[in-house]
């Protein structure tokens, strides 16, 4: 299957060379004969028709072939006019072409990163200058983590309309979940890219954070079945998708104690479970923080924000009372 596949993209390749290396037009006849493939067809029949489709084909690619005819509009042969297919010449300022790096450097560490940085040397040999500014600092290179290399295979499934699926961490979960979606569109707001949208398993529209997404992204060849409205505002759904931790308290935490204070902490180092100390806890509502602190017990003390330490005291006070307990 694979030989097959190349030997028709060299077949391609070489009727275009054939049909412009010619200033007059080429009889079928001369490509039959000229250009290499043409002539393992096993009649004349099979040749005409591997033609057509052939023919059919580079105009799909927008490969301009001529089809010339006498005056009695027989089919004198087929050409492709340089003034047509040749490129104009290509001009940038030193920014754009500063923008065009940085552009490929985002691609730096995926599977098309090579392709990037060859049409990017050709850009500059076109143009004459390196794609750095004048003034010689280096272009800032921008990388992607581990967990954006779903954004290959999701780009992909919004342009071909093909469900995906995917395990996904969602808030301050610690497991993933598999999740099932018809993918609308993958943007990026501020820093982060997110994915945007149908959920089958929740029948509705939702936002997902590519960097909570674990493993690899699993792409179907079955078509959607929801797809994106018409006048669906993706922008506006990102926009209102609520940030991962708004609201942040800092604790101190006992040795051995609040479990679930640790799990929360958005320190890169996590506590040692046995040890004490202070933690930046996050969540995504203030109620959710007091519960997590009045969780602990006495054995967690919210240092800040004041308001937060008042209320899990207000509140600890009166599960106290509530259970017989006095107060001074």
């Amino acid at each position: 299957m694979a030989s097959t596949r190349i030997d028709r993209t060299e077949r391609l390749l070489n009727l275009v060379f054939c049909l412009m290396a010619s200033r007059h037009a080429v009889r079928r006849s001369d490509i039959q004969v000229s250009v290499p493939g043409y002539l393992d067809a096993p009649s004349d029949a099979a040749f005409e028709r591997m033609f057509e489709r052939d023919k059919d084909e580079l105009r799909g690619m927008g490969i301009p072939i001529d089809t010339v005819t006498d005056f009695n509009g027989e089919v004198e042969g087929y050409r492709i006019s340089l003034a047509d297919y040749e490129l104009t010449g290509l001009s940038f300022t030193t920014e754009e072409l500063a923008v065009l790096s940085l552009a490929a450097s985002v691609w730096d560490e995926a599977i098309i990163g090579p392709a990037a940085t060859t049409a990017l040397r050709k850009l500059e040999a076109a143009q004459g200058a390196a794609a750095t500014p004048s003034n010689g600092s280096p272009v800032i290179n921008v990388r992607w983590s581990e967990t954006d290399a779903a954004i290959l295979p999701l780009f992909t499934a919004v342009r071909e309309q093909r469900v995906v699926a995917f395990d996904y961490r969602s808030g301050n979960a610690q497991l993933a979940f598999r999740r099932r979606v018809d993918p609308w569109a993958v943007v990026a707001q501020e820093g982060h890219w997110y994915l945007v949208g149908h959920d089958n398993d929740r029948a509705a529209s939702r936002v997902f954070r590519l960097s909570r997404i674990v493993g690899t992204v699993q792409v179907f060849a079955e078509s959607q079945e929801n797809p994106m409205p018409p006048d669906f505002e993706v922008r506006a759904m990102v926009g209102a998708h609520a940030p991962d931790t708004p609201f942040e308290m800092r604790v101190f935490v006992r040795a051995g104690q609040g479990a679930e204070l640790r799990r929360f902490s958005k320190v890169g180092k996590k506590l040692d479970p046995y040890a004490d100390g202070e933690l930046l806890i996050g969540a995504r509502t203030s109620e959710q923080l007091q519960s997590l602190a009045c969780a602990a017990g006495a054995g967690a003390q919210v240092i800040e924000p004041k308001a937060v330490h008042d209320d899990v005291l207000a509140s600890l006070l009166r599960i106290h009372q509530i259970h017989g307990g006095e107060t001074s």
